[in-house]
């Protein structure tokens, strides 16, 4: 499908703007799997490791180790559920996507073909990793741009997939620390 080609009709807009909305939906339902796992990860890792740091410190560091392990374990937590409630969000406005995408490709050819080439790319993505896959739709974001107004629902969409990627690798690269940190307790601890 490509906008060059003449006769370029409402049926086809509607076509190309449920495909852009499956994709979008289609990404989401893949995050959201992705991120509940990450959600429990991040618990037993943070959690974990801040009650091990506290059996294993004492004193002063003990404290240090309440503000600071609590910050990051509450800072990981909150990375990886804010992400789960904007994937949540997009599920739950899913039937007010397919209009206001319609409304954005008709808006401009520009657009139009910012969309097109979107739906394509995630198309062809297949299995490919899903910051890959969200990393295609900001171009559709930048297609947006002052009109968040006028898609509300689509910008939070496409602002809960792109911002994915980011809020994960936050949320685990935190969890990873305290997995090395626990381990360090448990040393500790046995020592």
């Amino acid at each position: 499908m490509s906008s060059d080609q003449p006769g370029f009709g409402r049926d086809d807009l509607d076509r190309l703007a449920q495909r852009a909305v499956d994709a979008v939906l289609r990404l989401v339902r893949r995050a959201a799997a992705l991120a509940r796992g990450v959600l429990l990860f991040t618990i037993v890792c943070a959690v974990g490791s801040f009650l091990l740091g506290i059996a294993a410190l004492s004193g002063g560091i003990e404290r240090v180790w309440i503000v600071l392990g609590g910050f990051f374990a509450v800072l990981a937590i909150w990375a990886i559920l804010t992400a789960l409630l904007r994937l949540r969000a997009v599920r739950r406005g899913a039937d007010a996507l397919f209009g206001e995408v319609r409304a954005l490709i008709s808006g401009s050819e520009q657009t139009e073909r910012t969309v097109i080439e979107t739906v394509e790319s995630a198309d062809g993505a297949g299995n490919e990793g899903l910051v890959v896959m969200s990393r295609q739709f900001s171009s559709m974001q930048h297609a947006i741009g002052d009109r968040v107004d006028q898609f509300r629902g689509l910008a939070s969409a496409l602002s809960a997939v792109t911002s994915f990627p980011g809020l994960v690798a936050l949320a685990i690269l935190v969890s990873f620390v305290f997995a090395g940190l626990g381990l360090l307790f448990l040393i500790a601890l046995a020592l």
